[in-house]
This record gives structure tokens, C-alpha cells and sequence, in this order.
């Protein structure tokens, strides 16, 4: 650990909690500061066994809720969850490690630059949200965890989410979002270049350090959301959640497609 980041912790010991992690099922302690902007308690409250953070956990809570399942966490309910056809746009993040890993039904990817979408990079498959390789109808729950503002051009991301869930399926995911301002397009697409509108907004990625925020979404999601045939609910975190989970400053959009 970096003396920088302990010294964070350190001035940060108001904010910590102790409960249940949702995701590995332990009683710990969530440690806030540990994040360069402490005030985003969403990224921070990260568990000091399983490294989930406070949106992470909220993530697991709502994916536990949509599929009936008791509220205690994915690893005590790893067996059940393997009746369920997932998709994670993320690789070996906490979740997978908590019932992805050897699970043949969860199926997690990254996105390469360099790599076709289908195609394995050092063992790890490659997909666009905007042009998924999957069949219709494949799974029964897609996460993507604060994915969707750094992809040019979202509305395709959901059409093909759209179409790979079956009916009753359900999209769980995060975004940064601004409940009280329409959606905020910080960059314009020509072609390969990029113009900014705005000044440039990074953030940041285990994968790539720092990339490019293009948009801040705002309340209009859910009526593009609605567009595409999407039922949204969007999951504040509860008190409850708060003191038994050690989640804060957290929501989460359950979009589901409809029954046949």
C-alpha cells in the first residue's frame, strides 16, 4: 500500500463502516479514503477482503433482489446463481471472482482496441456493447458498471443489451448520474476525431488508467431507456443497506425486458 493512499485512510476514519459485504459474504470493515475524491463514497467503501466498492456491493444487492434471491451476498448464493445465464462487461472484477470463475453459465468480457469483437485477448474475451457477438435472447441478467459514458454511441449499446436479454431479462447497471439535469454530451464524434465541447473529463480504469468520459447522464435516460422498450427502476440506496452493507452514495438502474 502506498503511503499516500494510508495516510487517505487514515483522515478518512469517520467515514469507514463495518457490516456484511454483499459480494464475498464476510463480516468486514469498508474502507473510505482510499479514493483520490472521498467525497464519492460510491467508488470508495471498498472491502479489505474481496476490494468491492460501496457501487460494486449495490450492484450484487439489486442482482440478489432481481432473481428472488435472499440479501446476504453472491457467494452464499453461488450455487443458485448458476440457474441464471449472465453477462458482465468486466473481467475478473469481485463479482466474477465471487461466481464467475469456473461458472460456465457467466460469461465476462473486456474491450481491446486491438482485438475483434468474439476474439480472445491473453484469455479474456473481447466484446463492443455496440455490437455485441452474442445470439438473441442469451442471457437472463447483463451488468455493466459505469461503462455506458465511455461509449460513443450509447443507444446502440442498448439496442444489442436489448436484444441479447430474454424476455424478463433485466440490464443492472451504473452510470454517473445527475437525477436533477438532462444528459450533458461532452464530446462530438467526426468520424475518428474527437471534438470537445467541453474540458476533457477522465476517469479512472483498472484496465487502461484514465480514459475519456464522452457524457454525463442526466433524469432523460430513462426515457431513452423507455425508447428501446426498456421498464426502469431506478434503486437508491436504502438505509438498511447502508448500516448492514456499507453502501452510500449509490444508484442503480434495473431495466428489464418485458415478458413475452
Amino acid at each position: 500500500m502506498q503511503f499516500s493512499t494510508l495516510l487517505r485512510i487514515l483522515k478518512s476514519t469517520s467515514l469507514h463502516r463495518f457490516g456484511r459485504c454483499s459480494v464475498c459474504g464476510r463480516r468486514s470493515l469498508f474502507l473510505a479514503g482510499n479514493m483520490p475524491h472521498t467525497e464519492h463514497l460510491r467508488e470508495s467503501l471498498v472491502c479489505v477482503f474481496c476490494r468491492s466498492s460501496s457501487r460494486k456491493r449495490h450492484v450484487a444487492l439489486e442482482l440478489l433482489r432481481h432473481l428472488g434471491l435472499p440479501n446476504t451476498s453472491l457467494a452464499q448464493n453461488k450455487t443458485q446463481l448458476r440457474r441464471w445465464h449472465i453477462y458482465s462487461a468486466v473481467f475478473d472484477d469481485p463479482i466474477y471472482r465471487a461466481i464467475g470463475a469456473g461458472n460456465p453459465n457467466y460469461t465476462a468480457s473486456e474491450f481491446f482496441s486491438d482485438v475483434l469483437p468474439g476474439a480472445h485477448k491473453n484469455g479474456v474475451l473481447c466484446q463492443t456493447l455496440e455490437a455485441l457477438t452474442f445470439a438473441d435472447c442469451s442471457f437472463d441478467v447483463v451488468l455493466t458498471e459505469d461503462v455506458l459514458e465511455h461509449v460513443r454511441y450509447p443507444e446502440r449499446a442498448f439496442c444489442e443489451i436489448y436484444r441479447v436479454l430474454k424476455p424478463g431479462g433485466a440490464h443492472i447497471f451504473t452510470v454517473p448520474l445527475q437525477l436533477d439535469t438532462p444528459t450533458v454530451e461532452r464530446v462530438r464524434f467526426h468520424g475518428d476525431t474527437i471534438e470537445h465541447l467541453l474540458p476533457p473529463e477522465y476517469h479512472g480504469d483498472a484496465l487502461r488508467g484514465q480514459i475519456l468520459a464522452y457524457r454525463n447522464f442526466g433524469i432523460d435516460l430513462l426515457n431513452t431507456l423507455a425508447h428501446f422498450g426498456f421498464q426502469t427502476e431506478l434503486r437508491l440506496a436504502r438505509y438498511l443497506d447502508t448500516v448492514t452493507f456499507g453502501i452510500a452514495d449509490s444508484i442503480v438502474l434495473v431495466s428489464r425486458k418485458p415478458p413475452v
